[in-house]
C-alpha cells in the first residue's frame, strides 16, 4: 500500500507530506483547494506525462516521492533485480523530478531509471479512478478490459498465447507483402535475368584474358614495323650473306682472334678478351631468339578479326555489367541469386500461406477458448453487478454483457458491449445512451467493488466518483468504498459527508493565500476536527449545533456500519 507521499513545488503545492493508512483514506476540502492536484501528482509520479507548467511559479523543478509497502514486493523486486536496481525487502520508493529544462529524473529506490520502468512497476501499485474515468465505461475496448479484470489471472496464459500468435501472423503478413510482385513484372524480370546470365556464361570469360587480348591486338596491328625491326637486328648481328655484309658477331670473332695471343702479355687485355667472349655468346643467344621470334611473325587476318571480335564482346559486357572481368562475374552471381529468389518465390509464397493458415487456426483455437471463458464469466459478472447495483439503489436494473465477433486482434476476437435497462419495462441499451452521470458512477463503483476481490493492485484511488449522487445512494456508495477498504487501501476524494464519515483516516485540504501567493495545505484530522469538517460538509460555512450533532451521529453510525462490514 501507499505509505508516505511527498510533493514539493508542484502547482499550488509548495511542500506537503502525507502519511496514508490502510483501509479507507478520505480527502475533503473546499472546491479548488487542490485535492485533485494531489492525485494528479501521484498519477505523474506513476508515469503520466509531465509538463513544466506544473512546476510552481518561480521554481526550477518540482519533486514527487512515494513510499510503498506492496503485497507483491517480492515479485516487483525480482523485476528490479533483473534490471540491476537495488531492492529493499520491506519498502519500495519511487520519485520523480520535473525540471524547467525538460531534463526530468525518475528514480526507484534512489537509483535513476527510465519512465517505462516506473510504469512497469506502478501497474502493481495503484489504480486511479478519476472524476471523468467513468466515461471509459462507454468505450467498448475499456468494457472488455473491465471484464478481463474481473476474470483475473485465469485469462493471462490464453491472452499471452493469443498475443504471440497474433504478432507472428503479422510478421508473416509483412513477409507476404514483400513477396507481392506483379506477375507480369516478375515474368519480365525473370526473362531479363536469364538472358543476362546466359550472355555472360556464353562469353566464357577467363582470368587475365582482357590483358592478353589487348597485347595480341597491339602486336597484330604493328606487325610490319615489328618484322622490319627484328629482321634488321638479326642481319646486324649475323650479317647478310646475300649482300656480303659482315655482321657484328663476325667482327667480334675477328677481335677475339687478334687478342688470342696478346691476352697472355697483359692481364688487362685478357679482361677485354673475356668481355668480348661473353658478348659473343650473348649475341649468339640473342640471334637465335630473334630468328625464332621472326619465324613466328606472320600476319593472320583471321586471328586479328577474332581478337577484335572478342575485345568487342568483352567491352560490351563491361558497359553493362562491370569494368573488370571480376566485376562482371560478381554481377552474374547477384543475378543468379535474384533469379533463384524469383523462381523460389512461388514455393516460398505457398509455404508462408500454409504457415499463416496454421497460425490462424491455432490463433482461433485459443481465441475461442478465451471467448468461452469470457462469456462464462460475463454471466457471473451480470449477476454480481445486479446485486451490487441493488445495494446502490438501482434495484431493478438489468445489466447485460453482449458479445460480437471482431477481426483477429492482439486481445482476441471479442467485442464487448455493456447494455443496461435501469427501469422495469425498458429495453436494454448501451450505457452511453441511457445512463446518467450518477448511474455511471455507481456502475463503475460496483465494478471496482467486484474487481477488488480479484485485482492484485494494492491501492485504489477514487477522485470524486460521487458525482451526481446523494442521500441514500451516497450512503450506499460510502459503504461500498468502506467494504473495498477492507481488502485494499482506498484513497477517496469526496464532497459527500456520508463517504467522509466512513473513512478510516481523514485528510483535509485547504487553499490559503499568504503574501500574495497561493498555497495548498493538508491536515490529518483528529476526531474533533473530523466532526467539524463533516459538519461543514453537511451545513456549509456556518456551523450550528444541529449540524455538529448530525456529524457526530454520522461518525458513530459509520463505526457501527464498518464493524458490520
Amino acid at each position: 500500500m501507499l505509505v508516505d507521499f511527498r510533493v514539493k513545488n508542484f502547482a499550488l503545492i509548495d511542500e506537503l507530506e502525507i502519511n496514508f493508512a490502510a483501509g479507507l483514506n478520505v480527502l475533503t476540502g473546499e472546491t479548488g483547494a487542490g485535492k485533485s492536484i494531489i492525485i494528479g501528482a501521484l498519477d505523474i509520479l506513476l508515469g503520466a506525462r509531465a509538463s513544466t507548467d506544473l512546476i510552481r511559479k518561480g521554481k526550477e523543478s518540482a519533486y514527487i516521492e512515494a513510499a510503498f509497502e506492496p503485497e507483491r514486493l517480492e515479485q516487483i523486486n525480482e523485476y528490479l533485480e533483473e534490471a540491476g536496481i537495488e531492492t529493499d525487502p520491506d519498502l519500495l520508493i519511487l520519485s520523480r523530478e520535473i525540471r524547467q529544462n525538460g531534463n526530468n529524473r525518475n528514480r526507484i529506490n534512489g537509483q535513476l531509471v527510465t519512465a517505462s520502468m516506473i510504469k512497469g512497476v506502478s501497474k502493481y501499485l495503484v489504480d486511479i479512478h478519476g472524476q471523468h474515468e467513468h466515461q471509459r465505461l462507454l468505450d467498448s475496448s475499456s468494457q472488455l478490459n473491465l471484464l478481463d479484470e474481473f476474470i483475473g489471472q485465469e485469462k493471462e496464459e490464453l491472452l499471452l498465447r493469443i498475443k504471440d500468435l497474433y504478432q507472428e501472423q503479422n510478421k508473416i503478413e509483412e513477409e507476404l507483402a514483400a513477396l507481392d510482385i506483379d506477375e507480369g513484372e516478375k515474368a519480365r524480370e525473370t526473362d531479363l535475368l536469364k538472358y543476362q546470365i546466359q550472355e555472360i556464361q556464353d562469353a566464357a570469360l577467363k582470368d587475365n584474358e582482357l590483358e592478353e587480348l589487348e597485347q595480341d591486338l597491339k602486336i597484330l596491328t604493328n606487325l610490319e614495323e615489328i618484322n622490319a625491326v627484328v629482321a634488321s637486328m638479326y642481319k646486324s648481328i649475323q650479317g647478310d650473306d646475300y649482300s656480303n655484309i659482315e655482321g657484328i658477331m663476325s667482327q667480334i670473332v675477328s677481335f677475339l682472334k687478334d687478342l688470342e695471343d696478346l691476352k697472355e702479355l697483359d692481364g688487362e687485355l685478357a679482361g677485354f678478351y673475356n668481355i668480348l667472349n661473353d658478348i659473343y655468346y650473348q649475341l649468339e643467344e640473342l640471334s637465335f631468339s630473334l630468328n625464332n621470334y621472326h619465324g613466328k611473325l606472320e600476319f593472320d587476318p583471321e586471328k586479328l578479326e577474332r581478337v577484335e571480335k572478342r575485345l568487342s564482346l568483352i567491352t560490351s559486357l563491361q558497359r553493362k555489367y562491370g569494368q573488370t572481368i571480376e566485376e562482371i562475374r560478381n554481377y552474374q552471381e547477384e543475378m543468379e541469386k535474384r533469379l533463384e529468389f524469383l523462381l523460389a518465390q512461388d514455393k516460398l509464397l505457398a509455404e508462408l500461406t500454409k504457415r499463416k493458415e496454421k497460425i490462424l487456426e491455432e490463433y482461433y483455437y485459443y481465441a475461442r477458448k478465451l471467448s468461452e471463458l469470457r462469456k462464462t464469466r460475463a454471466l457471473e459478472l451480470e449477476e454480481v453487478i445486479a446485486t451490487e447495483l441493488a445495494d446502490l439503489a438501482m434495484n431493478n436494473t438489468i445489466f447485460k454483457v453482449v458479445f460480437t465477433e471482431k477481426s483477429p486482434s492482439i486481445d482476441g476476437i471479442d467485442k464487448v458491449e455493456f447494455l443496461i435497462a435501469p427501469n422495469p419495462g425498458e429495453d436494454l441499451k448501451p450505457l452511453g445512451k441511457i445512463a446518467s452521470g450518477g448511474e455511471l458512477s455507481r456502475i463503475m463503483l460496483a465494478l471496482k467493488t467486484i474487481i477488488a476481490h480479484v485485482d492484485q493492485v494494492d491501492t485504489l484511488i477514487f477522485d470524486e466518483v460521487d458525482t451526481g449522487v446523494g442521500g441514500k445512494v451516497a450512503q450506499k456508495m460510502a459503504e461500498k468504498l468502506a467494504l473495498i477498504g477492507k481488502q485494499r487501501q482506498v484513497l477517496c476524494i469526496t464532497h459527500l459527508p456520508q463517504i467522509a464519515s466512513m473513512g478510516d483516516k481523514h485528510f483535509f485540504i485547504e487553499k490559503r493565500q499568504e503574501e500574495n501567493r497561493t498555497y495548498t495545505r493538508i491536515y490529518d484530522l483528529n476526531n474533533e476536527e473530523r466532526r467539524a469538517e463533516i459538519a461543514r460538509m453537511l451545513g456549509g460555512v456556518m456551523l450550528t449545533d444541529t449540524t455538529v450533532r448530525h456529524a457526530e451521529e454520522m461518525l458513530v453510525m459509520a463505526e457501527v456500519k464498518k464493524r458490520e462490514l
